[in-house]
């Protein structure tokens, strides 16, 4: 297992079990996607944050909010082309970090070259 492929393996666990706003899963999810920073936006809170780095990391890939098959929990789906991937869980923003998380892995996957 490469790096880059463990970076995103880790972040995808961290997020898939967070509860809510975490401020130091905020600067690894910065750091880890976009470089290092001093004040990284507060990404497991905002869904506004989390839409716009799902922009910055997945420009091309299409996105849907909705509730799960229960009506209670929020859930996600991103596709481009035949990719597809798809996250439900606590918080809207946590469900959009998860769903990223799991494009970004599955786009690498596909390609065979580590994109972070």
């Amino acid at each position: 297992m490469n790096k880059a492929h463990s970076a995103l393996q880790t972040l995808q666990d961290r997020i898939e079990t967070a509860t809510g706003t975490d401020r130091a899963l905020d600067a690894d999810i910065e750091h880890i996607l976009l470089g290092p920073s001093e004040d990284a936006p507060n990404y497991t809170g905002s869904v506004e944050r989390c839409m716009d780095l799902l922009h910055a990391v997945l420009p091309d890939w299409h996105w849907h909010l909705g509730r799960d098959a229960t009506g209670m929990m929020p859930f996600a789906r991103l596709s481009k082309g035949n990719m597809t991937v798809s996250a439900d869980g606590t918080t809207v923003p946590l469900v959009l970090l998860a769903a990223t998380i799991k494009a970004l892995r599955e786009q690498e996957q596909r390609q065979g070259t580590p994109q972070r």
